[in-house]
């Protein structure tokens, strides 16, 4: 059986619920309001919901043959409603198109949490890339890694006002420690070994070990759910990976409005743009 073969696939349904510990795991790990995330998750935490199905796809023997990392190209999260601490939830994964393009597959898996009524909470798209036996992209060369809790500036994602039409967004600066990684990992199941072990990150072709794609992710969607309030404050969010972040390396989550309730933000590091988003926030 190869990759192609895993199109139609589904996982799950899988049980979900998100604890008030685990919560407040993930906004320490990912330097969230602790003030804001308490009976509800912040809307960065959907990828517990993409983590309690990915790893049925990650593990699946076809894509273990091909002895490559799978790196994540583009994710896209609707949130429905909020995130409520201790609700029981379902979640189906559908692995939706597979392509195979100059020694790479492209695995697009999809994602829909229900409510116990089967409503949708939390709908996903994510891409996936996984290269034969090759690591899509190297970054360099192989750097020692920091001490365990050291990270540059990590700043809370407090409330701040809306910005006009046109206007920027706040800067938000963010940087993550080994052991936030760590953190990170526990409270969303994403056990990829590129984010805490050092070996497998160079083995993919990377320096060392980098920050989770999603934790990145987590940061920007502050940059927007800070600005607006309520307990389900963002709508939808598109983001595109375009290069890793280290850990301790210092980075900014800048943005600007764009019509109505929409805004184009990037995490930026040492002047290069790591990803580029669209974020949609909740009107009231």
């Amino acid at each position: 059986m190869d990759v192609s073969e895993l199109e139609g696939k589904v996982i799950g349904p899988t049980p979900l619920r998100l604890s008030g510990e685990r919560i407040r795991s993930y906004v320490e790990a990912t330097g969230d309001d602790p003030d804001r995330w308490v009976e509800t998750a912040p809307p960065g935490l959907a990828s517990a919901a993409l983590f309690a199905v990915a790893p049925g796809l990650l593990s699946h023997p076809a894509i273990r043959a091909e002895g490559g990392a799978a790196v994540h190209g583009e994710q896209i999260f609707r949130w429905n409603a909020p995130l409520r601490a201790g609700e029981d939830w379902a979640v189906l994964g559908e692995v939706r198109r597979v392509r195979h393009r100059r020694g790479v597959w492209f695995v697009d898996f999809a994602i829909r949490m229900t409510g116990s009524g089967g409503e949708p909470v939390v709908e996903g798209e994510s891409s996936f890339l996984i290269a034969g036996g090759e690591p899509p992209a190297r970054s360099g060369t192989e750097e020692p890694e920091p001490p365990p809790d050291h990270r540059a500036d990590n700043q809370r994602a407090v409330p701040a006002g809306l910005p006009g039409e046109g206007e920027e967004t706040p800067v938000l600066s963010k940087s993550a420690s080994r052991a936030d990684l760590i953190r990170y990992a526990a409270a969303t199941r994403d056990w990829n070994p590129i984010h805490w072990d050092h070996e497998s990150a160079v083995g993919a072709g990377l320096s060392g070990v980098v920050v989770h794609g999603l934790a990145c992710a987590a940061w920007m969607c502050q940059g927007v759910a800070r600005l607006v309030p309520g307990a389900s404050p963002l709508r939808r969010a598109r983001f595109r990976f375009r290069r890793p972040l280290r850990p301790g390396v210092p980075a900014e989550v800048r943005g600007s409005r764009s019509q109505g309730l929409g805004f184009s933000m990037t995490l930026q590091s040492e002047g290069r743009t790591l990803i580029a988003a669209t974020i949609e926030a909740a009107a009231g």
